[in-house]
């Protein structure tokens, strides 16, 4: 058995060096190592340890081919271990696109899955995994297809099941109509909460794509950009040849401190100041990706943190959250916020809820962790939930008060799949 050295994109939990089997749609059971407890890992594009096994990793890096396209009606039929950008370049240019896409072209259609990822588009399109006409998934038991009218309850378990019901070996998937490769965007500054809910009332009623990058380098001000995207109807679907990914090792430092970010956070400002404009979908859907964004932090990596919380109590909710890194005088990097939209999420453990998200990157630096746990707290007392690929803080309590639905998930479990993450928010484990 190969053996391969694993973290999360963060850093935290620092990297171990795993046991590693790989899996192809034929090829041998990997249940069939005996006593093994497996996770399936595709990109490792998670922040938290929902991506790391307990014991042994089964790579789905050889899950890459596509089995049906039908062009007509926009149903593609992908293996689990194909990233969302590879997908792209194989749908756009024949005027199909995925309806939910997230902050990094990385994260493989298994990964989409298992997390129920959301983006930018969930004032109408809601989840991932409201597009999964259905799947199948390798378990201890054998393989089981998976869709709304069979196996439907284990559908909705591996749905932002966090890889815990069995490896995705393959999901078919609707697409939606795009006619380009090309976006129009424009932008709106916000300097209040008030202004950011009232813009982005506006820009959703029109726009496909809204998505607010927030300035908290000002301690007492919440401000920022809202973006808004749509495609264009130009006909032009060419998309960019595959680049070859660079590896980048951890800078010895970090170059975030509230310096830094502050006058970062200036230029963007500047730069984001010009009026309505053309973008490629890649700069408009994966900004991050044109960055060794997790290099910047140095060796001892970073926290993400992101949060929901209920629109009765959102503005007062992210007005605690930001006091609390204000206070700790902690850098913020990147900070995110949108709305989520009542379109209710298929998973058992999905993540969204009407309300206001925020996202968070801080540096691992002395003060963040107990900010972040402090934060946490926070979010639970409100009702809120913490998303779990961005979480490496969550205890069990709080788990159990955001996600109550965790025990039928257990049920549904297979008992040969676990993750650090399961074991530290079901056992306490660390």
């Amino acid at each position: 058995m190969n053996r391969v050295a694993l973290s999360s994109w963060t850093g935290l939990p620092h990297t171990r060096i795993y046991p590693a089997l790989e899996v192809a749609l034929y090829a041998e059971n990997p249940f069939a190592q005996p006593e093994a407890t497996l996770l399936a890992r595709g990109n490792g594009r998670s922040y938290g340890d929902v991506c790391l096994p307990s014991d042994t990793a089964v790579l789905t890096s050889r899950l890459q081919r596509i089995h049906s396209f039908d062009t007509e009606r926009g149903i593609i039929t992908a293996e689990a271990g194909i990233s969302l950008a590879a997908l792209l370049r194989i749908t756009i240019p024949r005027g199909w696109t995925l309806p939910v896409l997230p902050g990094t072209g990385a994260v493989t259609v298994g990964g989409a899955i298992a997390n129920d990822i959301h983006g930018k588009s969930h004032h109408w399109a809601g989840t991932f995994g409201r597009w999964v006409r259905q799947l199948e998934l390798l378990r201890s038991d054998g393989r089981i297809r998976c869709s709304p009218s069979d196996n439907a309850e284990l559908l909705a378990a591996t749905i932002g099941g966090l890889g815990l019901t069995g490896i995705i070996t393959w999901a078919e998937l609707q697409l939606i109509p795009c006619s380009s490769a090309w976006m129009e965007t424009r932008a709106m500054h916000f300097s209040t909460l008030e202004e950011f809910y009232d813009h982005t009332r506006t820009l959703e009623a029109t726009a496909e794509y809204v998505v607010a990058w927030c300035d908290l380098s000002r301690p007492g001000r919440i401000s920022g950009i809202l973006s808004a995207a749509s495609f264009c109807n130009d006909g032009q679907c060419s998309v960019p040849p595959t680049a070859n990914e660079r590896r980048f090792p951890p800078l010895p430092v970090s170059v975030f401190s509230r310096p830094t970010v502050r006058i970062a956070n200036m230029l963007y400002r500047w730069l984001s100041s010009r009026g309505p404009s053309r973008e490629h979908y890649t700069t408009v859907f994966f900004p991050l990706d044109r960055l060794p964004w997790n290099r910047l932090f140095g060796p001892r990596g970073f926290y993400q943190l992101q949060a929901v919380l209920p629109k009765e109590c959102a503005r007062d909710g992210v007005t605690t959250i930001c006091e609390r890194l204000w206070h700790a005088k902690l850098p913020v990097p990147l900070c995110v916020l949108k709305q989520f939209s009542a379109i209710e999420s298929p998973g058992l453990l999905s993540f969204p809820m009407a309300g206001t998200s925020i996202a968070l990157d801080v540096p691992n630096t002395n003060g963040a962790r107990d900010t972040l746990r402090a934060i946490i707290a926070d979010v639970v007392a409100a009702g809120g939930r913490i998303y779990p690929a961005k979480d490496v803080l969550m205890t069990p309590a709080e788990f159990q008060r955001m996600y109550p639905q965790r025990e039928v998930l257990e049920r549904w479990r297979d008992q040969r799949c676990c993750s650090q993450f399961w074991e530290r928010v079901t056992c306490g484990i660390q």
